[in-house]
């Protein structure tokens, strides 16, 4: 099979932090008992997705936007992913990266790698100021129809697509693409799925693999 497209997960797969909700919370010392709760709330299926991020979001309303874009520069990669990375940009692949994590990560990314395509979610801001208002561009377990629309953008078969990600909301899209990898999981369903599960928290592992089912 030649395949055309990578498409990434972000938050627990390019970077070591596993969401950039929580990143936001811990960096500003906000992480506290009722943020938490939303999390806990949503992983036991007491809220949806959508009341989860607008609970969260809400949070940090009136915050500068810069300050938040600041504390995101500091983002570390995966191990070795960010090299992996402009690797695959050189030999000629699409390359993609969705998540249901915030801009300020997809933003990055895709300025500093060349992206051809990034979808987050999105703190709404106005005049550099977050109103506590968000806009869902993708819910929880809802990947598989993203990855549906690049393929018709850029006129590649689903077939043709390897996904890489790590958690649970990944298991779709795994399922959907070509080939799908499992990088630093934390789920063990989406271990069992995926084509190839990374045993390292090493990106050359999941290069190695790319290069050796598509050269």
């Amino acid at each position: 099979m030649k395949y055309k497209l990578i498409i990434f997960d972000i938050d627990g797969t390019i970077t070591r932090h596993i969401s950039s909700w929580r990143y936001i919370h811990e960096k500003l010392g906000i992480w506290d008992k009722e943020a938490f709760s939303y999390q806990e709330q949503f992983l036991s299926g007491k809220i949806n997705y959508r009341r989860f991020c607008e609970l969260d979001a809400y949070h940090w309303k009136g915050m500068s936007e810069r300050k938040i874009i600041a504390i995101f520069k500091n983002v570390e990669y995966s191990k070795n992913a960010a090299s992996s990375i402009r690797r695959l940009k050189k030999l000629g692949f699409k390359l993609a990266a969705i998540s249901t994590g915030l801009q300020f990560m997809s933003d990055r990314i895709k300025r500093e790698f060349g992206f051809d395509y990034v979808l987050s979610n999105r703190l709404v801001v106005r005049k550099g100021i977050v109103t506590g208002n968000v806009k869902i561009n993708i819910v929880h377990g809802a990947k598989s129809d993203i990855l549906y629309n690049i393929c018709r953008t850029f006129k590649i078969k689903p077939a043709e697509a390897i996904s890489i990600g790590d958690s649970d909301g990944d298991i779709p899209l795994a399922k959907a693409s070509g080939y799908s990898i499992a990088f630093n999981s934390s789920s063990e369903e989406l271990s069992q799925v995926v084509d190839y599960d990374c045993k390292t928290k090493d990106f050359k592992e999941v290069m190695g693999k790319i290069l050796s089912i598509s050269l």
